[in-house]
């Protein structure tokens, strides 16, 4: 791999941190390879490691590109995963409930108070809820309005979790939480 002399100094002192289980606070400019910096010595250390990003432009360069990039490149095996808020799955017992009150009158009445547009992209959402795999709302190749997004998922706030939810089995968040 080639390496950049920010990029080594980067991974010594995370590699050190490791070893000597530490905090290490590293700031460096655009363009020094900040991820590789901290992902390869995280890797080799053999330690399940936790990277939190603060955009879902820095989390989807990491998942799209970084990581297979030291998958294909590194000569060392090792699992990875994306887990996102609970609020960009699609929640299956929201989707139960929206398809068991469908007759209900208190259904209707939060039916009625959607616009027809709104009401039509929930039918679509409940639909690719019965195909998709991960339940993630970056798996779409649209773009539903917040209002409708938010009739068929939840927050964290709002989830019971998976042990009280008559859904926590083949909850989505809960798939890519484990």
């Amino acid at each position: 791999l080639p390496i950049r002399p920010g990029q080594e100094q980067m991974a010594h002192a995370v590699s050190d941190a490791i070893v000597h289980q530490r905090h290490v606070v590293v700031q460096a400019g655009t363009g020094t390879g900040k991820t590789i910096g901290y992902l390869v010595p995280s890797i080799l250390s053999g330690r399940r490691t936790v990277v939190a990003t603060a955009t879902k432009a820095l989390q989807d360069q990491l998942a799209d590109k970084d990581l297979p990039f030291l998958q294909e490149h590194l000569g060392r095996p090792f699992d990875w995963a994306v887990l996102k808020g609970r609020s960009n799955y699609v929640c299956p017992q929201r989707i139960a409930e929206l398809e068991q009150r469908a007759d209900s009158a208190q259904a209707q009445l939060e039916l009625d108070d959607m616009a027809a547009v709104t009401q039509a992209e929930v039918a679509r959402l409940i639909e690719w809820s019965r195909t998709t795999q991960s339940g993630d709302a970056a798996e779409l190749d649209w773009s539903p309005s917040d209002r409708a997004w938010q009739a068929v998922s939840v927050g964290s706030e709002e989830c019971p979790g998976m042990n009280r939810c008559p859904s926590g089995g083949v909850c989505f968040a809960e798939m890519a939480r484990a």
